[in-house]
């Protein structure tokens, strides 16, 4: 997995936007695929980060959000009232995708 970093921080800002969205539209079923894969994407990356040359900017962006999805956001997303939590850490997220360079 040798993606560029500008690659993964797209992956991630696409699968973040879609749960965002799905959030707005309050679709629990489409809300919790969103989840999932975001959720899929992270863990996927996170668990082969130090098995490939990954570069040291991708592994900075994943740390930055890896323990949230993986560990917090299966769980608050079941829950509609911690919706707006979830969308504060999703639009954090997005943000420093942008400023990270």
């Amino acid at each position: 997995m040798n993606q560029p970093v500008d690659e993964v921080k797209a992956q991630l800002g696409d699968l973040a936007t879609s749960l965002l969205n799905t959030l707005e539209s309050g679709d629990q079923a489409k809300t919790l695929i969103a989840q999932q894969e975001l959720t899929g994407t992270v863990t996927t990356l996170w668990n082969i980060r130090d098995e490939v040359d990954v570069d040291p900017k991708t592994k900075a962006i994943l740390r930055l959000v890896a323990g949230w999805v993986m560990n917090e956001l299966p769980t608050q997303i079941q829950d509609p009232t911690h919706h707006a939590e979830i969308k504060r850490e999703l639009k954090l997220f997005q943000r420093s995708l942008m400023m990270f360079n």
